[in-house]
């Protein structure tokens, strides 16, 4: 769980200007506009907004465990409880080591739009091992990057835009700035209806499912897999 410095912070604030895709160097890039017409700027979410839970996550795509949490717990999460209206979830990024690859990837799906955001989030968490493999190695991560974002239309100048694009260094800035004033130190962190969560039982589908089903009540709790009916 890597835990997260001032310095880190401001690391990724700036990190656009200096990825690994040597965007700022680029003579592609058109006064610091993106190839899409529809940038999400703002808080990205799934779900009802009139869900009975709000669950705020901040995490890192280039984050291991955030990775576990993503693989073990997102996937049941949208399943039981945000396709169903219980909980709408609210992604925040909070960029890890390497930030300026994490910026890149945050600034990516972004770049994509809202419709796609939590799509191109999915890739990246994917993608995590081989990029983070690229960046210990001196590989082509640029390459990398470019393909996963070509599948969402973010491809040739508007990659470059994109990660150039003030507007959406000023949005994951944002972001990082409300997780530290909420006191982020480290990801994931997620908070439930304002609380926020200690422990690591929460960070199992199992110990998510009791720990929203007792907030919820029997009577809105979903059941687990292979429950019975009395």
């Amino acid at each position: 769980m890597p835990r997260m410095t001032r310095r880190i912070l401001f690391a990724a604030f700036s990190a656009l200007a200096i990825t690994a895709c040597s965007a700022a160097d680029s003579g592609n890039a058109q006064n610091g506009s993106s190839g899409s017409d529809e940038i999400a700027l703002t808080d990205i979410t799934l779900g009802e907004a009139d869900a009975p839970i709000t669950m705020v996550e901040y995490a890192s795509w280039t984050c291991p465990a955030c990775l576990q949490f993503h693989s073990d717990v997102i996937p049941m999460l949208k399943t039981d409880y945000i396709e169903t209206g219980k909980v709408r979830l609210v992604f925040r990024e909070f960029p890890t080591p390497p930030a300026n690859i994490s910026v890149a990837g945050f600034a990516l799906a972004r770049c994509a739009g809202a419709d796609s955001y939590y799509d191109v989030i999915d890739d990246l968490f994917a993608a995590q091992t081989n990029i983070l493999t690229l960046a210990q190695t001196g590989g082509d991560i640029e390459g990398a990057m470019r393909a996963l974002a070509s599948s969402y239309g973010v491809e040739g100048n508007a990659f470059n835009d994109c990660l150039a694009n003030k507007d959406v260094t000023y949005a994951i800035g944002e972001s990082v700035m409300k997780g530290d004033s909420q006191g982020v130190n480290s990801t994931p962190t997620v908070f439930i209806n304002g609380e926020k969560l200690q422990g690591y039982e929460w960070r199992t589908a199992d110990g998510m499912r009791t720990l929203l089903n007792a907030r919820l009540g029997d009577a809105a709790a979903p059941e687990a897999p292979g429950a019975t009916a009395e």
